[in-house]
């Protein structure tokens, strides 16, 4: 008996020998496996830990490291802990095919004792370019203190910083979908900004001067955030063909006077060749100013670029549109002269445009500010290999009222009339991409052009062009100090003090442009937000439900899994009394 028992333990003993080498053996395979062929497994239904393509292209062909210092870091209320967490894993993800290329830390800038010194790291990063958001924290009392924090992050590549915005604020929108259009943003800001840190050349855009376009000052801010990005020139046409094939993009910002033919040759001919050109126009034209007179006049823009249009598919009307839907004006009474107060009043002509949530170049933007703006319409005539997409509309509550318009002041107390607010979806700003018939198919080369015997190609490469009916688009305003201008912020409000989001919606639709590696794509990436149903728990009893269902009857299968492999283990391995 004792032999046989003896014999059984040896037998045993060989074969958990045997399993333990063979574990070790595939063990040993896979590593092997895994050092000929590089390959990543995500189980996710939205695949959210799966880099595109162009991602992993950019950080697999790092030449140098890559070092990314993201403020978000110590005491933070529970959701943004839960983004933090979503930003070390996408850094993680990247230093999977990346390596040692890329090195990240997170950082509390509250960890610095000295006040002055943390001031004074803070002003360094809010010159930067980081925003500064508040966050309310519990105290020890039980009660809240506010701190500033920067939900961003610096990307460093050979001493050069580049700043990286990661928390969106759209006012428009849910707190928690603002947080996961952050987080599904998270590849695309960080791509974006490596790849433009690590580029050897940077393409070329061009605001087109001459026909008295806004100024330096006027559009101070949103060409300091293409110089991140692109070379960015300024400079007149002169009917110069040759010059402007050089750029990849060009910007036709708000101008007050004619084009001659000789520029409006130039630029059919440099989108027949491929290029790319964003007109920002007002029909329309309105004096603000005359409006402290408590009245003002509309009148027509004649810009000989209409008809330049047309043929590419945009019909220009001549009008000015209002909505319900719009930003405030401080406006200033009193009684007799005495006791003068200030309050905010909405003005019509001041739309605010909801961006379109199923586009790349609109997701998750914050409400688009328009001053004084004219609707446009695609030509009804059918544009063969042209694709025209309306990206900014008015809401279901608008009205259109054609030229001459007289714009009173004393619309301001007036209350809105649904017979004059009746149309919906105006729209004031679209895209259109593809092959586009030149309009100087039956014409001659124009007097002035330069090269003078220029080939006129009548059928273009794919190109695009974006038409806005509102100039102030992409203008900042500018203030004085000290005698010198100084720019405010592209889509910073003065009298909200609200920043809205021009600034982006112009950057998507230059990157969307000109993008000739997919990254803009990256936007349109979806998690879907796995959020507890509160109609559901809102009785005491559901909320005692859903307690014990996520906490006792998980812990009751795991003790009765244990208590069942105890038994079977003893079973089979216990002495046995013959």
């Amino acid at each position: 008996m004792v032999n046989k028992q003896t014999m059984n333990r040896k037998e045993l003993k060989r074969q958990h020998i045997s399993q333990l080498v063979a574990v070790i053996t595939i063990i040993a395979a896979l590593n092997f496996l895994g050092g000929i062929q590089f390959f990543r497994a995500d189980l996710t239904s939205e695949k959210r830990y799966t880099l595109a393509d162009v991602s992993k292209s950019i950080l697999r062909e790092l030449e140098s490291p890559v070092f990314i210092r993201v403020y978000l870091d110590g005491q933070l209320p529970s959701d943004l802990l839960q983004f933090r967490k979503s930003v070390r894993e996408t850094l993680e993800e990247f230093r999977a095919y990346a390596g040692r290329n890329i090195e990240y830390e997170f950082i509390n800038v509250y960890d610095e004792p000295d006040e002055a010194v943390r001031n004074r790291i803070m002003r360094n990063l809010s010159e930067k370019g980081l925003r500064l958001t508040d966050i309310r924290l519990k105290d020890k009392d039980g009660g809240f203190t506010t701190r500033i924090i920067f939900p961003g992050a610096l990307v460093n590549y050979r001493g050069t910083d580049f700043p990286v915005n990661l928390l969106k604020n759209n006012p428009g929108l849910p707190y928690h979908v603002n947080l996961s259009n952050s987080v599904q943003s998270l590849e695309f800001e960080f791509i974006r900004a490596v790849k433009s840190l690590t580029s050897e050349k940077r393409e070329k855009i061009a605001f087109i001067e001459g026909h008295q376009e806004l100024n330096d000052y006027d559009v101070y801010d949103i060409t300091a955030e293409l110089l991140l990005f692109f070379q960015v020139d300024r400079g007149t046409v002169r009917g110069n063909l040759n010059d402007l094939l050089e750029y990849k993009a060009l910007i036709i910002a708000q101008p007050l006077q004619r084009f001659n033919e000789a520029d409006k040759f130039a630029i059919d001919q440099y989108i027949m060749r491929g290029g790319n050109v964003l007109f920002f126009i007002d029909p329309v034209q309105t004096i603000a100013d005359s409006l402290m007179s408590g009245r003002t006049y509309t009148s027509f823009l004649d810009l000989n670029i209409y008809d330049l249009l047309f043929k590419y598919g945009f019909r220009i009307d001549y009008n000015l549109v209002k909505d319900i839907q719009c930003s405030f004006v401080r406006v200033e009474s009193s009684v007799e002269d005495q006791n003068p107060t200030v309050s905010l009043m909405p003005w019509w002509y001041f739309p605010l445009f909801t961006p379109r949530s199923d586009h790349v170049i609109t997701k998750g933007l914050n409400y688009i500010l328009g001053q004084y703006v004219s609707s446009i319409d695609t030509s009804s005539a059918p544009l063969p290999g042209v694709q025209r997409t309306v990206l900014l509309s008015t809401s279901d509550t608008s009205a259109k009222i054609d030229n001459p318009v007289v714009i009173s002041m004393d619309e301001i107390v007036q209350k809105p009339d649904s017979r004059v607010f009746n149309k919906s979806r105006l729209p004031v700003a679209i895209m259109a991409e593809g092959t586009f018939e030149s309009f100087y198919t039956n014409y001659g080369v124009p007097k002035g052009v330069t090269p003078p015997d220029a080939e006129i190609i009548k059928v273009s490469m794919p190109a695009r062009v974006f038409v806005a009916g509102d100039g102030d688009f992409l203008r900042n305003d500018v203030g004085i100090s000290d005698g010198e201008p100084v720019p405010a912020p592209l889509g910073y409000d003065h009298d909200t003090r609200q920043t809205f989001g021009n600034k982006e919606f112009i950057m998507n639709v230059i990157n969307y442009m000109t993008d000739d590696h997919g990254l803009i794509t990256l936007r349109n990436r979806e998690f879907r937000l796995r959020l507890l149903n509160r109609a559901v728990i809102r009785t005491s009893s559901q909320k005692l439900k859903w307690k014990i269902i996520n906490t006792v009857i998980p812990s009751c299968f795991v003790l009765v899994f244990a208590l069942v492999f105890a038994y079977l283990r003893k079973r089979k391995y216990g002495t046995r009394d013959n």
